[in-house]
């Protein structure tokens, strides 16, 4: 698999497994809202806000572990795998520093920045009680990140859903155990929930270690060497990274922002069907997520062979999956929506079932447009085009955040007017990457 074709055979193969690694990761945080939702109304919101702000940093550390994945794909292309170790190696360090210095930010200011975005102290108490476990997942995770990034970069990546499956049974028997103090467990509530996930996190983290040295890639890769740190490939991964962390922190931040809003504008019962939303749309788009990835190993393969008369081929055939899966989630929940919303609410906040059910056809766009736009954005950074990804995603990003401020104002504003919203945001950034696709000259990439 070192040069990879783009096969509908080589497209399943690599991403198949990612899809259900990210379905176990993704119900992670499915987990903690159905568990912490039990709770009352208060707990969903603020679990539904501090996850977004957890997220924030989460995909920061995740986007700049793109940069590594693309790297070892173009290096696996290029038949060089004895440079796959030092870049593997150079982002270990790389992101425990990152990790560290989030840490200790979150560790001493969680209240303070939180009390910036939101004006409810039952939220922000809340949230805080949350993030205050959370923030322990923050090492392992990012480190899992770098395992990631190895995984799918040389297109081997059974093992990446083997370990989430670890990670996501210990996140739901811990879950269950710290949050209503099941098992001899502490009854932590809201805060229990934050600590079975960085503990499961870091079981699952385990799991890629350990099979690492099993399948013998330590020796293969030349992995785990730790020479001497790279100065030079770090500047050469800073370069990528930095322009995908600013992507993923514009677009997550904005976001944040976009439930902030709801939140002080809306209100809380707002806020929690917005919770509900979000949360089908992270575990139904799952597919589409890791399409993109298998985009960004495939592309960045194929530019590392200097092959790229297959690339537009590529990205059409991976849309054409990503559509499918699309409309798979779109019946089911339009099959199931009071068992798909249900199970987010506690048996106390029932009402906001038919509320959330009536507006259920505005997230089925989003999973449309998602589809094409996902895959394309992610060729145009797979294909080193990675300023042009950032402008595009800071251009979407502002009219998204004028779109959404203006919807605020009008008399008739309401949850569904305001969700219209994310059809902008992924309306534009897909014509913007059809523009880029049709007058790019892939030869001289």
């Amino acid at each position: 698999m070192a040069q990879l074709k783009a096969t509908y055979k080589e497209i399943l193969a690599i991403s198949l497994p990612l899809i259900l690694g990210n379905l176990a990761w993704t119900s992670n945080g499915v987990f903690d809202t159905i568990f912490v939702g039990n709770l009352g109304k208060v707990e969903l919101d603020a679990i539904g806000f501090a996850s977004i702000f957890y997220s924030v940093l989460f995909m920061m550390g995740f986007s700049f572990t793109r940069g590594t994945q693309m790297l070892v794909a173009r290096r696996m292309g290029e038949l060089n795998k004895h440079e796959v170790g030092n870049i593997v190696d150079t982002t270990i360090v790389a992101m425990l520093s990152v990790a560290l210095v989030f840490f200790l930010v979150l560790k001493n200011y969680t209240h303070e920045i939180l009390g910036f975005m939101l004006t409810n102290e039952d939220i922000i108490s809340k949230s805080e009680a949350f993030l205050s476990y959370r923030l322990w997942g923050l090492l392992p995770s990012f480190v899992s990140f770098v395992f990631i990034a190895f995984y799918s970069g040389i297109g081997r990546t059974p093992i990446l859903a083997a370990s989430v499956g670890v990670m996501t049974f210990f996140n739901i028997f811990l879950n269950y155990g710290l949050v209503y103090g099941k098992f001899g467990l502490p009854e932590i509530g809201i805060g229990g929930s934050g600590l079975a996930t960085s503990i499961s996190e870091t079981l699952a983290v385990l799991v890629l270690f350990l099979g690492t040295f099993y399948k013998n890639r330590i020796h293969d890769f030349y992995l785990f060497r730790f020479k001497k740190f790279d100065i030079s490939l770090m500047k050469q991964m800073t370069n990528i990274a930095v322009p995908l962390m600013a992507q993923s922190g514009v677009a997550v931040g904005s976001w944040l922002f976009f439930f902030a809003r709801i939140e002080t504008v809306l209100g809380k019962d707002s806020l929690a069907v917005s919770s509900i939303f979000r949360q089908l749309i992270l575990f139904f788009t799952i597919p589409t997520w890791s399409l993109g990835s298998t985009a960004n190993t495939l592309i960045s393969n194929m530019v590392g062979q200097k092959d790229y008369s297959e690339v537009k081929m590529a990205v059409r055939k991976i849309s054409f999956i990503s559509l499918f899966f699309a409309l798979l989630s779109c019946a089911v929940i339009f099959l199931f929506p009071k068992f798909c919303i249900g199970i987010f609410t506690s048996p106390q906040d029932a009402a906001l079932i038919p509320l959330a059910t009536s507006i259920l056809p505005v997230i089925f766009v989003v999973f449309i447009l998602m589809s094409f736009a996902n895959i394309l954005f992610n060729g145009v950074i797979s294909l080193g085009n990675i300023y042009t990804a950032l402008a595009i995603q800071v251009v979407v990003v502002i009219v998204y955040i004028a779109y959404f401020q203006f919807m605020f104002t009008l008399p008739f504003v309401s949850t569904f007017w305001i969700w219209t919203s994310e059809w902008v945001y992924w309306l534009i950034n897909l014509v913007a990457c059809l523009i880029f696709f049709k007058y790019k000259r892939l030869e001289v990439v």
